[in-house]
């Protein structure tokens, strides 16, 4: 296992100050970190579908309340490579582990761990949170998991499709399973639709920016402002980050709906309320891809888990997530220091 800083991907499509581990069985994880990064406190976010981990979006705050952000590219996406196909997901935290490892804090007793994500990262934060310390050791340290816009574990989740839209059935349903050219076919539609930065700046503009409302883009504009950043420069990030995500394969999108059926190694109901573990679940109230129907099923489920709805859609959480975050690890450390 070993760090490296290289990269075959071209400078446009580069997230800034991305790094990389070379696994045990050779496979490559990229990331980035921003905070302290000398910091026993640490939050790892996982990104959702067509992401890569970009953790260039906020720079100050971590350092503010003195954590160490890491956010990983997931497998088959950006620069991270493909899930091997003879092993279940249930063993991905091990790949977590190992990141930890290179940065030498696996050893650290006074560890203090969050992990979260939005939209589909939302699988692997909580497949991390319930990881056996066989696969993950570190799972002694986590002490939170944050949510949002989330999936639940359709294995336990007998009525995901509840609220499901079709085009969402189809596309990570029961259909994708049986029928895997389904999404094959989907991947490569979007593939052909995007295959530049300009082309991902349309698409996302048809498929996000302009179905949010107006208090949703006055949210937009309002946080690029308080950020020195230009007028669109979420749209241009995301539309890089886009491009860099299909840029070496379609192993990430086309193994979405298998990951989502998956056995994640634990149900939610079983895991133990003790000792206490924290978990905020945060749910747009007008989400149509991770509809509130699975917010639900998994507040109900997960020990100590608590509900923050919000106004708007899919990414009714981007333009607060970070003041919510703030003080959900604030109030935690201070639980913990008590």
């Amino acid at each position: 296992m070993s760090q490296s800083v290289a990269s075959s991907i071209s400078n446009d499509l580069q997230v800034p100050d991305e790094k990389y581990v070379t696994l045990s069985d050779g496979r490559q994880l990229a990331y980035t970190e921003q905070g302290d990064i000398n910091s026993n406190k640490i939050i790892i976010f996982f990104h959702g579908v067509f992401g890569v981990g970009d953790s260039s979006m906020e720079t100050k705050l971590y350092q503010e309340i003195e954590y160490h952000f890491i956010a990983p590219t997931l497998p088959g996406w950006g620069n991270s490579s493909p899930w091997p196909e003879n092993q279940p997901i249930l063993n991905y935290p091990n790949d977590i582990h190992q990141l930890l490892l290179s940065m030498k804090k696996n050893d650290n007793k006074n560890l203090k761990i969050t992990v979260g994500g939005g939209s589909y990262g939302t699988v692997f934060a909580q497949i991390c949170f319930g990881a056996s310390p066989d696969i993950m050791p570190e799972v002694a340290n986590v002490k939170s998991l944050i949510l949002c816009s989330s999936f639940s574990p359709f294995k336990y989740h007998k009525e995901y499709t509840t609220g499901m839209s079709w085009l969402n059935y189809f596309a990570v349903g029961i259909p994708a399973i049986y029928f895997p050219s389904i999404r094959r076919l989907m991947g490569s539609f979007i593939k052909k639709k995007v295959r530049n930065i300009d082309e991902a700046k349309i698409f996302l503009r048809e498929n996000i920016f302009n179905q949010m409302n107006d208090e949703e883009k006055a949210k937009l504009h309002k946080w690029e402002e308080e950020r020195n950043h230009p007028s669109g420069w979420i749209l241009e990030t995301m539309a890089r980050n886009m491009c860099l995500s299909m840029s070496k394969t379609m192993d990430g999108f086309n193994t979405v709906a298998y990951i989502l059926h998956s056995d994640w190694g634990f149900d939610p109901k079983n895991l133990p309320s003790s000792p206490k573990r924290k978990v905020l679940i945060i749910a747009g109230k007008g989400d149509k891809i991770a509809h509130m129907e699975m917010s639900t099923y998994l507040v109900e489920s997960y020990p100590n888990a608590e509900l923050q709805i919000l106004d708007g859609g899919h990414l009714a959480s981007f333009f607060e997530i970070n003041v919510i975050i703030k003080n959900w690890l604030t109030n935690l450390d201070k639980e913990l220091d008590e």
